[in-house]
């Protein structure tokens, strides 16, 4: 009786010791899907996770939501096959496109997903495309995930479009190509990622600078200005000690209700009213531009708020660890 006894509480404390270990690693170990995709951040609607997976750089989840799929980033929407996505693309390519001299050379970091880059095969006058991200899945996904594919419309595939697997810094540091037009499309740096500030540093801007044509520009992605305000003007008084002259825009979406903030960056005089489309586009029309280049009151309020982020220093980290807590 003794024996069967233990027998059964063995049995029983077998049992209990690995549903802790399933629950551990699947609510709060590094099974979790919350390691995957942030409790803020998952979709208020029925979704299904499609895939996970790890690179060398990033936890990746594909998620359907509806007819869509968003792709997460280390628990972080990255983009997805949404109506705003587009909209973000072809405010970030077509305003500095429009405002270059030429638009044949474009140089894309962060262009993985392939949107941008399917904004700038707009142009019959261009050559070439480098775009260039530093995680090779990310890259894989944009070219051969159909449903990703079908909706960046094959772009990473196109003849005319170069793909490269590198840091963006340490790309444009080996290069001695010019562009016309060079866009910096990548997440701010975190504490899980703070490197990614050298990639919005003075110094590499100097670098940047180094790499434009004349007449070029930059167009620098300066994340959601409703929530950090600082951020964007951080980055334009970067680039105006770069020696730049600065157009800030944004594009407030009314179905997420974010406002993304970019900046605009030249190295010859240019004001807003210089920028004309070149191309025809289903978003981003002549009256939307304008609407695009006007900074609302609540961001020009906090204008001289910024301040220099250098590789020896935090700048934008600090701002994004103060205003979320990432």
């Amino acid at each position: 009786m003794d024996e069967l006894m233990w027998l059964t509480i063995g049995i029983a404390a077998v049992f209990i010791l690995e549903a802790c270990i399933y629950f551990y690693w699947n609510i709060w170990g590094n099974g979790s899907i919350s390691t995957y995709i942030n409790d803020g951040q998952r979709p208020h609607q029925t979704f299904k996770v499609l895939q996970t997976f790890k690179t060398s750089t990033q936890k990746i989840a594909l998620v359907e939501v509806g007819e869509e799929i968003w792709v997460y980033s280390n628990g972080e929407i990255m983009f997805g096959t949404k109506q705003d996505e587009n909209e973000y693309a072809e405010v970030i390519v077509h305003v500095p496109m429009a405002a270059a001299k030429d638009a044949k050379r474009v140089l894309i970091i962060g262009g993985g997903g392939g949107i941008s880059v399917r904004e700038a095969l707009r142009y019959e006058s261009l050559e070439e495309i480098i775009a260039v991200d530093i995680d090779a899945e990310m890259m894989d996904l944009g070219k051969r995930y159909d449903r990703l594919v079908s909706f960046n419309k094959g772009a990473l595939n196109h003849h005319k479009v170069s793909t490269v697997i590198e840091d963006g810094r340490t790309y444009v540091e080996r290069s001695l190509t010019t562009w016309d037009v060079i866009i910096v499309d990548i997440p701010e740096p975190t504490e899980r990622c703070p490197s990614l500030g050298r990639l919005f540093s003075l110094e590499f801007y100097h670098e940047l600078k180094e790499h434009l044509n004349p007449g070029g520009v930059l167009s620098i992605a300066c994340s959601t200005v409703n929530l950090m305000p600082e951020y964007m003007w951080s980055i334009e008084k970067t680039l105006k000690e770069c020696g730049f002259f600065t157009i800030p825009f944004h594009n407030f979406s009314n179905k997420t209700g974010v406002d993304w903030g970019y900046i605009l960056a030249s190295t010859l005089p240019l004001e807003p009213d210089d920028i004309q489309l070149k191309v025809t586009t289903p978003f981003l029309t002549e009256g939307r531009l304008r609407d695009v280049l006007v900074m609302p009151y609540y961001l020009m309020n906090k204008e001289n708020q910024g301040m220099v982020q250098t590789d020896q220093n935090t700048v934008l980290l600090d701002i994004v660890k103060r205003e979320t807590d990432v």
